[in-house]
């Protein structure tokens, strides 16, 4: 463990040096060397950050104790033209950061975040440096906009093991990984995996393959692989690798023997220990309902302890059957059982780690919410709206500005003979951008049932669309941003050079995506609609940047899925970043979640960044659209007029 020439550095150099943003200006804490178990009073001045002047400022701590990851929302109080509030450190944290916001709008402290080390007589606790490391690793950038830095990692590590040697045991996977990336260090890298490999223990084994696999030594890392799993048949590595066969195995006859095995011959998988028994059994479980095999079913079902879990899969399945119109009676009856399981963990939702006890009930609200929209919908099918208007109305009053449930609620309304309300609603949603083809729809409907004809129907709804479309332009302007693109040059299916600089000139989207993300497969019907709309526009050309795909044979996954779906796209295939992934590119744009989508400009500037897929592929494409006109004229774009929705 000696081999690492850098940590010859004396540790008394780092004991005392308290994390860089403890004395930022904006936001100072009461002790200077927090410890385990203090209270801590924070102060916080928002002037000249991009939240000063909001009413809504928000904040929550992130504490890092490398097992549970917890985090509490903090309770902030005017003061003057400053916040403050109180946090008491976990006895087992050993850094936190904390988040400042208002909305969207995050204070990352110039991309550097507001990042602190727990101290015990004035010196960093073992596994604050690493902790720290962490949060450099994109955690940080998907929680508070916290810009990844991989070098940074490489010297908190560093720290870390200076200051307290043990620690490699327990953070040096991470930190080899880091050195792997850079060739300089093969030396130190073979040394390394050298060592790993007399070892007896299988995870010192597991980490020498990872390594060998990070360095493109792939047949030492086969041949260590064989050895690992002949070594310790009932050890980790084989666990792991049945699991993930399972998982992706589509013959279900096959899933069910394979994971039987699996959890007769790890015995202690069955009783939850390991996450991925409970979404193996979700798995199966969805899998057999479809089928309606409900006997099946059930046995899968008592094996998921996560209620939470469970109710997801029974509103998939629910949603499902409920858009064909097929099995509606069993729809309503696994439907009403999610929701049911839900109130049932209401008191008390599931704190995931890095969710706040406020996050962990908005995050229980959003799935009440999705599934009482699913049962509403159901039972507007089965000719009930009465009956759906009970929960249609709680999730439209949770959700107004959501195309779907804005649906949903203006036909449960018309079936119910509610005219004139769901002509109110319609118009209303129109006018606030909602501009999907199934609220005309209904509107005209209800527009004749309240008018008596369709007179006069086009020219009201001429002026209700040329109010949403001014709108949506109004609110679009606002997101605009000024900021230049990252460069890059990558290969398509093909193995043809795209290069985004070769590409000045025209308005250019780039859309992350990957064959695993349901969000991002939902969203590329909608996408292709916009390709084939701007097919013959040359000045327009959109990039499909494929990324996060799991193992390195990938290349064959994505083309199947391409061909599968007949898209026509522009796909790019991301390459190995920093951190060992396919993500080269897609870290470059700061990109934390998919789908993410940028349109630049004609001279290279993002000019909108567009996460996530929620609406219709009729809004994608309306949306898509006006960012590319915008950004095709961006001068042009900031002068929209301005125009109030009530009118």
């Amino acid at each position: 463990m000696k081999n690492l020439k850098t940590l010859a550095l004396l540790p008394a150099l780092f004991a005392f040096q308290p994390a860089f943003s403890q004395t930022d200006a904006h936001l100072n804490l009461s002790d200077q060397f927090p410890a385990s178990g203090e209270k801590i009073s924070i102060t916080y001045s928002p002037e000249g950050t991009v939240v000063d002047g909001k009413n809504d400022i928000a904040a929550t701590v992130y504490y890092l104790d490398n097992k549970d990851y917890p985090a509490a929302d903090i309770d902030l109080k005017q003061d003057g033209k400053l916040l403050k509030g109180d946090i008491t450190v976990p006895d087992s944290a050993k850094a936190f950061f904390i988040k400042i916001n208002s909305a969207d709008l995050v204070d990352n402290n110039n991309e550097k975040g507001y990042i602190y080390l727990v101290y015990k007589d004035k010196q960093p606790v073992r596994g604050a440096y690493a902790s720290e490391a962490m949060i450099f690793s994109g955690l940080g950038n998907n929680l508070a906009k916290i810009k990844a830095d991989n070098a940074q990692r490489v010297i908190l590590y560093q720290k870390e093991f200076a200051l307290y040697p043990q620690s490699e045991k327990e953070y040096g996977d991470i930190y080899y990984f880091l050195m792997a990336l850079k060739p300089e260090n093969k030396a130190i890298i073979n040394q390394k995996i050298s060592g790993l490999e007399k070892s007896t223990d299988e995870k010192d084994l597991m980490l020498a393959f990872n390594l060998l696999k990070s360095t493109q030594q792939s047949a030492a890392a086969d041949s260590l692989n064989t050895v690992i799993k002949t070594r310790f048949p009932a050890g980790s590595t084989v666990k792991n690798e049945m699991a993930m066969t399972i998982y992706r195995e589509k013959d279900l006859n096959k899933k069910d023997s394979m994971f039987n095995i699996l959890i007769s011959k790890y015995p202690e998988t069955a009783e939850g220990k390991y996450t991925f028994v409970g979404y193996l059994s979700a798995q199966l479980a969805g899998a057999y309902l479809k089928k309606d095999d409900f006997e099946n079913f059930h046995k899968y079902e008592k094996l998921i302890q996560d209620k939470s879990l469970l109710s997801q899969t029974l509103n998939g399945v629910a949603w499902d059957w409920a858009v064909a119109g097929e099995h509606l009676d069993d729809a309503e009856k696994i439907s009403k059982q999610s929701i049911d399981l839900l109130d049932g963990i209401s008191a008390s939702p599931t704190v995931l780690q890095f969710a706040s006890p406020k996050q962990a009930k908005l995050n229980q609200q959003n799935t009440y919410n999705a599934n009482a929209d699913t049962y509403a919908y159901i039972l507007f099918k089965e000719n009930k709206p009465k009956e759906a208007l009970k929960y249609m109305q709680v999730v439209y009053d949770r959700t107004p500005g959501e195309t779907n449930s804005s649906e949903h609620y203006v036909q449960i309304l018309g079936e119910d003979g509610q005219y004139a309300k769901a002509m109110e609603i319609a118009e209303k949603s129109i006018r606030l951008g909602q501009n999907s083809n199934i609220l005309k729809d209904e509107l005209k409907k209800d527009y004749i049932k309240v008018k008596g004809s369709d007179a006069g129907y086009d020219q009201y709804l001429a002026s209700l669309e040329k109010a949403s479309k001014t709108k949506v332009l109004d609110d679009l302007a606002k997101t605009m941003i000024d900021q230049p693109a990252p460069l890059f040059a990558l290969k398509d299916l093909n193995g043809k050079s795209y290069s985004l600089s070769e590409l000045k000139g025209k308005v250019v989207i780039v859309d992350f995506w990957a064959t695993w993300c349901g969000p991002c497969k939902a969203s590329l019907p909608g996408m292709q609609m916009a390709v084939n709309k701007y097919k013959n526009n040359p000045d327009v050309v959109f990039l499909f940047v494929d990324c996060w795909e799991e193992g390195d044979n990938y290349l064959p996954v994505v083309k199947k899925f391409i061909a599968d779906n007949n898209y026509v796209f522009n796909v790019l295939l991301d390459e190995k970043g920093e951190d060992g992934r396919q993500s080269k590119v897609v870290s470059s744009f700061g990109v934390g979640g998919i789908p993410t989508k940028f349109v630049i400009d004609k001279n290279g500037h993002i000019r909108f960044k567009y996460v996530g897929y929620t609406g219709t592929p009729e809004t994608l494409v309306e949306e898509v659209s006006n960012m590319v006109d915008m950004a095709g004229n961006p001068d042009a774009a900031l002068a929209v007029p301005k125009i109030s929705s009530n009118k």
